[in-house]
């Protein structure tokens, strides 16, 4: 069910008696609408605060991934409440309106008048949820900067409460006002919520349902009257005693419904009971972070296969409109034979001149020439011409055929992220695209000072260099020799190895050679095989198509050569 103030009182108390005169410690913003707050009392406790969907606030058990760069609104929070001390937790009636008083020290004294008092006001209203820092009744900021109730929520802005929703305190309430908002205007059921403070939907249809009174009922005799007066009597001064007893009803082994007290209208559905009402909060909500982060990483997954898609499929559209231009180049090998046909009749000088056309009958062809050039230079332009878009032509097939191969692959695995149901599934997925360079490995903070750069290897005198990721395969082929030497594993995902010649890659030793291709084989997924075979070339003839995915080369004029991983140098 969606938060009321019942079960916020509930929670309230629970927080207040492990909070209070505890100290702020930590401070994370999980989620866009989702805070924690570590507090140090005796005992570590974390304090969550959800503004969204979920609206609520509890003690949780709970791990979140917090971002590695906080939010702003986390260090707003950091700089005005970090090692303060809680001083009391209110709350606002019945409403779902909490207030949290932090004690701050403000200056180098040690007196009271060296602590400032600063207030987080909880405001769990459904989609208008939101979270205020206010000192001295003014706003420094809130969580979620909008306009809510037309009133103003700017920074330096008076905080002001929501509206109040004008219905009675359960606990002051007489039995003549209760009857006049029993009327035939609705069911039972919705008369109760839209009068008596502090209940939501679900409490209301347990009041009907422990007065056996139908909670969709609309006319009501005057003993439907009186019994539901009992029952709520009865309801409520059990809450006023601190009677709670938090469960979550469970239906086909998924939670359906939490509640601080026993539901007589759930009494069909498995029933779990806990200690607390965090304790249940996080059981319910437990299974709803799950699917949370299964549907965050899905929604991570499918943004990056979504932009290699259109990568993939621009690229291949590109390379079709060069396929498509390049089947002209036939006719520059005829100009050229035209041109040494017709030889005798040119001479140097011409612009454009009509010469006979022997592969048409009886045909003229009209040829532009270069007047700086002789006939036969011109006739050996057009064939060098037509040799060099021939020979592109071989690379546009093998990149057509490849980029197809691509985007077979990430439709598949497109597919497999929409179908995945699990974490462990997405992951999967999300492990494969680290490892074929789609996405790029996050460095840990403690290793950036050694992965800044590619590994560096010296083998009898020749500099020998490893990507650590595929950013950096990139960057050591490009900024490679044209005669350096590259190595890379053969059918398996792995690290770029080049070989730094200074020049004279005919004369680097074997040894040398062979070292390599063990790093080459060291550093990919077939580090585990006993034996590797590992391609090799000079960079001149290794190819980054553009627009190709970081990692990803094209080489020809291969060697290759079977090293074994293990035998990898220290």
């Amino acid at each position: 069910m969606a938060l009321d103030g019942i079960t916020l009182h509930g929670i309230k108390r629970e927080i207040q008696e492990k909070l209070t005169g505890g100290w702020v410690r930590k401070i994370y913003q999980p989620r866009s609408e989702l805070v924690t707050v570590n507090v140090w009392n005796g005992d570590n406790f974390k304090l969550l605060i959800s503004c969204g969907e979920d609206f609520r606030i509890q003690l949780t058990d709970l791990d979140f991934d917090n971002p590695q760069e906080p939010p702003p609104f986390t260090m707003l929070l950091r700089k005005h409440l970090s090692g303060g001390k809680i001083t009391r937790i209110t709350q606002r009636g019945l409403d779902r309106v909490l207030r949290i008083s932090v004690g701050v020290k403000d200056g180098e004294g040690d007196g009271e008048n060296d602590i400032e008092r600063k207030d987080l006001y909880v405001e769990l209203m459904g989609r208008n949820s939101n979270l205020f820092l206010v000192r001295e009744g003014k706003i420094i900021g809130t969580l979620k900067e909008k306009q809510s109730w037309k009133r103003s929520v700017s920074r330096g802005d008076k905080y002001q409460f929501p509206p109040g929703q004008d219905k009675v305190n359960p606990f002051e309430l007489r039995k003549e006002e209760f009857y006049e908002f029993l009327g035939p205007d609705g069911p039972v059921w919705r008369n109760l919520l839209n009068n008596i403070e502090g209940i939501g939907p679900t409490l209301a249809r347990e009041i009907a349902v422990r007065a056996e009174v139908p909670p969709e009922q609309k006319k009501l005799s005057e003993t439907d009257r009186e019994v539901l007066w009992k029952a709520t009597n009865e309801f409520f001064d059990k809450l006023a005693s601190g009677e709670f007893t938090p469960l979550v009803y469970q239906e086909d082994g998924k939670p359906v419904e939490f509640s601080p007290i026993k539901l007589e209208s759930y009494s069909d559905r498995q029933e779990i009971s806990f200690d607390t009402l965090g304790g249940a909060l996080d059981h319910y909500y437990g299974v709803k972070e799950s699917g949370f982060e299964i549907e965050e990483l899905r929604k991570e997954i499918a943004t990056t296969l979504d932009d290699e898609l259109q990568r993939v499929e621009g690229a291949l559209k590109n390379v079709e409109e060069q396929i498509r231009r390049s089947k002209n180049r036939e006719k520059l090998k005829e100009t050229g034979d035209i041109i040494l046909t017709n030889l005798s009749q040119l001479e140097k000088g011409l612009e454009k001149v009509e010469l006979d056309d022997p592969y048409e009958e009886e045909g003229k062809k009209e040829v532009d020439l270069d007047p700086s050039l002789t006939p036969e230079e011109n006739a050996q332009r057009y064939y060098e011409r037509y040799k060099k878009l021939k020979r592109g032509r071989k690379k546009l097939d093998r990149r057509k055929k490849s980029l197809k191969r691509e985007l077979k692959y990430l439709k598949n695995l497109e597919e497999q992220c929409e179908e995945a149901e699990t974490v462990e599934g997405l992951a999967r997925i999300e492990g494969e695209l680290k490892e074929k360079g789609y996405i790029e490995e996050e460095v840990e903070s403690s290793d950036q000072g050694e992965a800044g750069g590619p590994k560096e290897y010296w083998v009898k005198g020749y500099k020998v260099l490893v990507g650590r990721n595929a950013r950096q395969n990139d960057n050591i082929v490009r900024e490679a020799s044209r005669d350096d030497l590259w190595f890379h594993i053969r059918n398996y995902s792995g690290a770029h190895v080049v070989v730094v010649t200074d020049g004279r890659p005919d004369q680097v030793p074997e040894e040398v050679i062979v070292k390599a291709a063990q790093l080459a084989a060291a550093n990919s997924k077939a580090r585990g095989a006993e034996k590797a075979t590992v391609s090799y070339t000079q960079v001149k003839y290794v190819d980054k198509p553009k627009g190709a995915k970081p990692g990803l080369v094209q080489i020809t004029n291969e060697s290759t050569i079977t090293v074994s991983p293990e035998e990898v140098i220290s």
